[in-house]
């Protein structure tokens, strides 16, 4: 049995919910919501009203930054993170960012239109803000901090043949598109319930009022109207924003090229009674219901379902430190507390008494009951033993032929790697077969007086650039414009290309104090200028 406390910071609200763990069984043992004016104070209070000193917390990274990058398949891991970081680091240039006060992170998703390459979703948050929940819950047990968006899906059973889209209504909207089972994108609507809460509290001077208002609102069709007047007082107000909601949603899936079989709706908009309607009549044809978890059964609950689905992205939060989470989007430090402990399982009413044991046998065995109970004593010492024995040698040669596969699987790939290396490499060799004779010519007829490199190292260098330059990057020049400083002007169709050569060249070590260009584009080539000095 293990437990983890799950908490939503957003704006001024806090959402909390605290789930307990039995074998496969879920049970949310403490939820609320709260408005807040000190963050340290709230969060400090909520865990001491859930008695959560101990247990694994789990909270959410606020007003994140979603990008989309693509990336070759057949790179490593440390070279995949590269590449992301310079496409990353020309964005932040384009746009205006700061990289240094953001940190991010990042999943690969299959790409199905282009099977050499992994589509990326690239997820950066302010490194201040990271900070400052760090610093208020250091003293505690800190597991996980995850974009909800992506930690939402949590609460559904995902179907891998069923395309679906969870649309999180809070303060912001954000909607998670899933598509067979994998994430593929998280779009964030101009459009929340902050406008909503905003407006109320100006009317009514209290923030907790606002929130109120939302979750106690009903929306009516136009043949259905409200039996009370003072119900729907604030329905003017709601209406447009649901309205302006709906027609981007509408927007956003019709961009897709995959047809979306089902929404769900959660957050604070799914409080809002008979939304699920009102989006269903607006989208037509797709399938709209309220996330509801999936460990939840409505009819078992003494507490309303719609309590529960207020706070879903807390319930979503607890999960990731119940061991749902994608490590790769814990933004999270690792720390001392990583380990959750497991309980022991069974209660003491469920363990053996040993006093009533020992009453069955208070009398002894005759001959015959001694050697029945020896016969069977021995049978299944038998058992147990070949049992073993023959698990142990199953177990063996399934391994041997695990690592077997791998083994062939790996030289496979690597074969086949080595012929397109080959190919690219015999491409290229024409191409820099002259520049070399003219480097080296141009070598020979230098002063000795006046040479600062020696003589091999300008065709060196060129011999490097052919075995590590793309397939798509072209030359434009190479020059050794003083002493033994190099220019080179390389183009291409795609920022990826020339982000991987400057990565390469950089990584093998063939010039000193590299710099670029963060690129200039024309037409549908982009231009970047690469300069070092040659060892």
């Amino acid at each position: 049995m293990s437990s983890c406390l799950g908490i939503y910071v957003d704006k001024n609200l806090i959402k909390y919910a605290k789930l307990k763990k039995v074998r496969d069984t879920f049970k949310v043992e403490a939820f609320n919501v709260e408005v807040f004016e000190d963050l340290e104070k709230a969060l400090i209070k909520v865990i001491d009203e859930t008695n959560s000193y101990k247990v694994p917390i789990s909270i959410n990274i606020s007003n994140e930054l979603y990008n989309y990058f693509d990336v070759f398949s057949v790179l490593e891991k440390k070279d995949i993170t590269k590449s992301l970081d310079i496409e990353f680091e020309m964005l932040c240039s384009e746009k205006g960012y700061d990289k240094k006060y953001l940190e991010s992170r990042y999943i690969l998703m299959d790409n199905k239109e282009n099977y050499e390459k992994y589509n990326a979703l690239y997820i950066s948050a302010n490194k201040k803000e990271i900070d400052q929940k760090l610093d208020i819950l250091s003293d505690y047990r800190l597991f996980t901090m995850t974009p909800v968006s992506t930690s939402i899906t949590n609460l559904v059973e995902a179907n891998e043949n069923e395309n679906i889209a969870i649309v999180n209504i809070e303060n912001e909207t954000k909607i998670t598109t899933i598509i067979d089972g994998q994430i593929t994108r998280v779009d964030v609507l101009n459009s929340g319930l902050e406008t909503v809460v905003e407006k109320v509290n100006k009317l009514e001077l209290s923030w907790k009022k606002a929130y109120e208002v939302c979750k106690n609102i009903t929306i009516y069709d136009h043949e259905t109207q409200s039996l009370d007047e003072n119900e729907n007082e604030y329905i003017d107000i709601v209406m447009p924003v649901l309205n302006k909601i709906a027609s981007e949603m509408k927007k956003v899936f019709g961009s897709y090229k995959e047809k979306i079989n089902k929404i769900y709706i959660t957050g604070m908009g799914a409080t809002i009674s008979n939304i699920d309607l009102y989006f269903q009549d607006y989208l037509k044809n797709i399938n709209c219901e309220i996330l509801k978890p999936f460990f939840i059964e409505p009819n078992s609950l003494k507490i309303p379902t719609k309590e529960y689905i207020e706070v879903n992205s807390a319930i979503a939060l607890a999960l990731d430190g119940l061991g749902y989470i994608n490590k790769d989007l814990n933004f999270a430090p690792v720390s001392k507390f990583d380990n959750i402990e497991i309980e022991n399982l069974l209660n003491s009413k469920e363990n053996f008494d040993i006093k009533n044991w020992r009453e069955l046998f208070k009398e002894p065995l005759d001959i015959q009951e001694k050697m029945i109970v020896r016969g069977i004593a021995a049978a299944l010492i038998a058992i147990v033993g070949f049992s073993c024995i023959g698990g142990g040698i199953y177990s063996k040669n399934k391994k041997q032929i695990e690592v077997a596969n791998e083994k062939l699987q790996e030289s496979t790939s690597e074969i086949a790697e080595m012929e397109s290396e080959l190919s690219q490499i015999q491409s290229y060799t024409n191409a820099y077969a002259s520049l070399i004779s003219s480097a080296e010519s141009t070598s020979d007829t230098s002063s000795q007086s006046t040479r600062v490199i020696s003589k091999n190292a300008v065709p060196n260098m060129l011999n490097k650039i052919m075995f590590i330059i793309p397939q798509k990057v072209q030359l434009i020049s190479i020059e050794n414009t003083e002493d033994n400083h190099i220019v080179i002007e390389a183009v291409s169709e795609k920022y990826e290309q020339l982000g991987y050569f400057l990565a390469a060249i950089k990584s093998d070590g063939m010039l000193e104090n590299v710099q670029s260009t963060t690129g200039t584009k024309s037409d549908s080539l982009i231009q970047i200028t690469i300069e070092g000095d040659l060892k």
